[in-house]
């Protein structure tokens, strides 16, 4: 699976002038993305419940026929789903609306920060397909090995997801409230 390299991150240059009101502007972002860890942590909860279901009865596909498991499942489907969809719709909103007001004013060394963030994106991306793929996987056939593969997933999209907002977050706090492009 594809990952971040964290290593080849670039960093933004401190703006000239910037204000304290527009560094505040800029973590509307943080404000944001804080949501969306929101909706992963309520993911991850639900995780840790279909772990405790499974490890309860020792035999995940000889649980699934109960109602809990089957509803956690269920219940997982829907709501890793709804997330995936916000997060890349959250992600094509900065592509499409607050990337280009950024770029239109940025030096060599923020529009590489951008470009970063924008590779970032199709890593993120990359492992939301695949936890779509796995959750799928794991309604179709129940069982030690399906699961083992989602739950490695969504630790691997978990801790993308965390790095890729920190990342962003900082980065981009004071273009984002200078140029006004959120």
């Amino acid at each position: 699976m594809p990952d971040l390299n964290e290593q080849a991150r670039p960093l933004a240059p401190a703006i000239p002038g910037a204000t304290d009101a527009q560094r505040k502007r800029g973590r509307t972002l943080a404000m944001i993305h804080a949501m969306h860890l929101r909706d992963v942590a309520q993911v991850r909860a639900l995780i840790k419940r279909i772990e405790f279901d499974r490890a309860a009865a020792g035999v995940l596909s000889e649980t699934i026929a109960r109602l809990e498991m089957t509803e956690n499942l269920r219940d997982f489907g829907a709501l890793c789903g709804r997330e995936c969809n916000n997060l890349l719709y959250h992600h094509g909103a900065e592509e499409q609306q607050i990337f280009p007001i950024l770029e239109a004013r940025a030096d060599a060394c923020l529009r590489a920060v951008i470009d970063k963030l924008r590779q970032e994106h199709t890593v993120i991306h990359t492992l939301l397909e695949a936890l779509g793929a796995q959750a799928d996987a794991v309604m179709a056939a129940p069982g030690p090995d399906s699961y083992a593969a989602l739950k490695d997933t969504f630790d691997k999209l978990e801790t993308a997801i965390r790095s890729h907002f920190s990342y962003e977050e900082t980065e981009l706090e004071e273009a984002l409230g200078v140029f006004n492009a959120i």
